[in-house]
């Protein structure tokens, strides 16, 4: 009797949970709490925000351009090892609930940005197991991609332009071996019992479309930091690698220090100490404050058109039937690029 009635009113809540004016309650509530720690998070170096408004205001939307671009291309990258594991995803759905986990960062506690995605993926069908093992394979594609593309900066500020070039000219290769790595690697994780019940094998392809997608967000990314340093007067090509590949490392850096939302301050400093090589400190650090300012604004784009786009489709945000989690033996058998 007690398991009936628990039934019962989770069916009840399922059935509330679906009503537009509920999604659409909580879609503000979201926005509003997030808006409060975005602004609290301004509010703490003001100077920096405001001499970085005073001198790059009139480059800001021309830099949002590459910001929400890339983006764009993460939330893809992301969409390859879920709907690889669960149900096929519009670009539309996916930009959505990745961009409703980039809201979820600016709150303190990495949990956030889970729950709020892990809600939003349920509604069209996709489960704990599906989302948590698409999370972990996503998050060492962005770790892994980043490190690749951040070490020619690591190696420039350490060994000088020499050691910078040869880390360059080793990104391709890493980037072409990096899916098979993973792919063995979880091969290798669910093996162990404990992390069997929590990991599923990504097919190889999605796997490699994920790297790719993720790699080029990197890039893309990163031309709105250098669109600023251009502004600020560094030279274009002096800046190149700074700002793309000290964007990379800094902001992959940044996201594993979980104590403060979106690594505040963390990626801040790292892009100002790789910005440092082509212009004067006090110019790097308003390059850094503008940058946490353009990607806070594509983070808040990103997740309305999303919601406006799927509302508009009139349709679940995944698309398809569910189906199990097939492991990939060899690439391309499944999936093709």
């Amino acid at each position: 009797m007690p398991e009936r009635t628990a039934g019962s009113a989770v069916r009840k809540l399922r059935a509330v949970a679906r009503r537009r004016w509920v999604r659409a309650t909580v879609t503000v509530l979201v926005l509003a709490l997030c808006s409060g720690f975005l602004l609290r998070s301004f509010a703490r170096d003001r100077a920096a925000t405001g001499a970085a408004l005073g001198e790059l205001g009139p480059l800001l939307p021309l830099a949002l351009v590459p910001a929400v671009a890339g983006l764009w291309l993460t939330a893809l990258s992301w969409r390859e090892p879920l709907q690889a594991l669960a149900v096929p995803m519009s670009r539309a759905s996916a930009v959505r609930i990745f961009a409703a986990g980039q809201l979820g960062k600016y709150v303190p506690g990495v949990m956030w940005s889970i729950v709020l995605q892990t809600r939003l993926a349920a509604a069209s069908g996709i489960t704990v197991l599906h989302f948590t093992a698409a999370f972990g394979v996503y998050a060492a594609v962005s770790l892994s991609t980043g490190a690749a593309l951040g070490l020619p900066a690591l190696a420039r500020y350490a060994h000088g332009d020499g050691a910078a070039v040869l880390a360059a000219a080793l990104a391709p290769p890493a980037l072409l071996l990096l899916p098979r790595l993973l792919t063995a690697t979880v091969r290798l994780l669910t093996a162990v019992p404990a992390l069997a019940r929590r990991l599923a094998p990504v097919p190889y392809a999605a796997l490699r479309r994920s790297v790719w997608l993720c790699a080029l967000s990197w890039v893309v990314t990163g031309v709105h930091l250098w669109f600023f340093a251009v502004a600020l007067g560094a030279d274009p090509l002096d800046a190149l690698l700074p700002c793309l590949a000290g964007f990379a490392v800094a902001t992959s850096l940044a996201s594993v220090v979980v104590v403060v939302p979106d690594g505040l301050g963390v990626r801040e400093a790292l892009l100002a100490v790789s910005l440092a090589s082509v212009l004067p400190a006090p110019e790097a650090a308003v390059a850094a404050a503008a940058s946490r300012l353009v990607l806070a604004v594509a983070d808040v784009l990103a997740f309305g058109y999303g919601s406006v786009a799927a509302r508009g489709a009139g349709r679940p945000l995944g698309r398809g039937p569910s189906r199990s989690p097939q492991p990939s033996s060899e690439p391309d058998t499944q999936y093709t690029s």
